[in-house]
């Protein structure tokens, strides 16, 4: 076994730590969907009132911004929200690792997220879409600020795919990092000889429920923000007007 920051990445045959991290991840989701499922009732009670409170919010960003197409895009919306959120949170589980804090992960779903939206506007204007990051049309002689603006779409759209997936690795990775430092200072203070070691122990000790406060905080406002930008761009592609 290896230390990654501080949560154990076991060496299964055949199966990556972080596959292994994301298997983790898709079972809580999946096992949690299926217990709220068959505690359904009229009236929602105990976490399925959290649930549904949860699932409103979400609906009303994406009608707010989307309008009556919204309801196509649910269940990607809440696909996004529930598997960043568990990731981020699975990191705060000693023994455990987030699927999020890896690079390779957040920028699958940034180019996920990219693609659907991308063909989401083609699929709602066709060549109209693909006309738009031309700009505004303008006479033969000033084609060239066409070309200019096509430029500068490009790579904004492209800069999306790399703002969406470092904002989430950075946040999930820095949280991961600190738990493993102060674990590691725990540990190395708490073996140490003298009265100060054992007092530097406790004071890193009394310090870690507070870093795991922030970090819940920072796992729920990074789903939150992954979703709202996920919902920003399939609205700006659907209703991108002809």
């Amino acid at each position: 076994m290896a230390i990654f920051p501080e949560a154990v990445e076991y060496h299964i045959p055949g199966i990556p730590s972080i596959a292994l991290m994301l298997i983790v991840t898709w079972a809580i989701i999946i096992i949690s969907a299926l217990v709220i499922r068959m505690n359904l009732r009229p009236v929602p009670r105990g976490i399925n009132t959290a649930f549904e409170l949860l699932f409103n919010y979400i609906y009303g960003m994406a009608d707010s911004a989307i309008g009556e197409k919204a309801k196509n895009f649910y269940p990607l919306f809440l696909g996004i929200f529930l598997f960043v959120l568990t990731g981020n949170l699975l990191g705060l589980i000693p023994g455990f690792s987030s699927p999020t804090a890896n690079l390779s992960i957040t920028l699958g779903l940034a180019i996920i997220t990219f693609l659907f939206y991308q063909f989401q506007g083609i699929k709602e204007h066709g060549f109209g879409y693909i006309r738009h990051f031309l700009g505004p049309k303008l006479p033969w002689y000033l084609i060239p600020i066409n070309i200019m603006i096509l430029i500068i779409e490009i790579i904004s759209h492209f800069a999306r795919i790399i703002s969406l997936s470092l904002r989430l690795f950075i946040n999930i990775f820095s949280k991961e990092l600190l738990l493993g430092i102060l674990a590691s200072l725990f540990l190395t203070f708490l073996v140490g000889p003298g009265f100060f070691s054992k007092l530097l122990s406790g004071a890193v000790f009394i310090l870690r429920p507070f870093i795991l406060l922030l970090g819940v905080l920072v796992s729920i406002v990074q789903a939150f923000v992954f979703t709202i930008l996920a919902i920003v761009y399939v609205a700006m592609a659907v209703n991108e007007s002809h």
